[in-house]
């Protein structure tokens, strides 16, 4: 299952970022997504994180199941499909 959780900072509290990750017995890692105003490299997998702010640990919080991620449809190909009579993907009642 995908989660994502905020990277907060266990001594000022300040939220450093995302992470994307996938939940198994262990969490593994996969994306890191900073906030605004991040400053520095990003982490590479496998490197420790540390408070964008002052330097100190951090932790995972409000750990929850990612949204899956949705494809935009060019309005092009919409309408293409409306013209050979496919709807979009919505049921008319």
């Amino acid at each position: 299952m995908r989660v994502v959780g905020d990277v907060k900072c266990y001594h000022c509290g300040h939220v450093s970022g995302q992470i994307e990750g996938t939940r198994t017995d262990r969490l593994v890692l996969h994306k890191f997504k900073p906030s605004a105003g991040f400053q520095g490299p990003e982490p590479r997998p496998g490197e420790s994180l540390r408070c964008n702010r002052c330097g100190g640990p951090v932790f995972l919080e409000d750990l929850q199941p990612a949204l899956p991620s949705v494809e935009p449809v060019p309005l092009a190909a919409m309408r293409a499909a409306k013209k050979r009579g496919r709807s979009s993907g919505s049921k008319a009642a």
